[in-house]
């Protein structure tokens, strides 16, 4: 038996879906891209960028040097793009010497790396600590739920 659809059956297959589907994936499309553009600009998700100009603005900067690092193979083995670096540094704020662990993915440690700090400097941070944030997801969920709220308010039930 031929289970192949043709492309003129697959789009009379998916022009027989209603317009409550549609315009939930609109509704989803133009979510998404307003997040997008809202993101590029700083609006959403720019804590850590404007953390770092705090802390430029008040001098509070300091260059930490590599003294370290150790490097870990993820699946698959034996790939160096899947691979899992961990550097030490060490930095000098105030005569007191402190070290910081930075990890990275597939990328080895720069040798040199600027620290920044808001308060004291026994925590500091670098750029790639910045784009860290747990609530990225919400990029993903809330296109899905705004088509979800557009179908089921034009009468799509699941």
């Amino acid at each position: 038996m031929n289970d192949r659809v043709t492309l003129s059956e697959a789009i009379e297959i998916l022009a027989g879906y209603g317009p409550a589907i549609w315009l939930g994936v609109l509704a989803a499309a133009v979510t998404f891209i307003v997040e997008i553009i809202l993101c590029a600009k700083g609006v959403l998700f720019a804590g850590g960028e404007q953390k770092i100009k705090r802390a430029k603005k008040k001098g509070n900067v300091t260059l930490g040097t590599l003294k370290d690092f150790h490097y870990k193979d993820r699946e698959p083995e034996g790939k160096t793009a899947n691979r899992l670096y961990t550097g030490i540094y060490e930095y000098t704020v105030d005569g007191v010497t402190r070290t910081k662990r930075i990890t990275l993915s597939g990328t080895k440690p720069p040798y040199t790396l600027y620290f920044y700090y808001t308060s004291t400097p026994e925590h500091v941070f670098s750029q790639y600590d910045t784009g860290k944030n747990p609530l990225k997801i919400l990029l993903y969920i809330i296109p899905v739920l705004a088509a979800y709220i557009v179908m089921t308010a034009l009468g799509f039930r699941p």
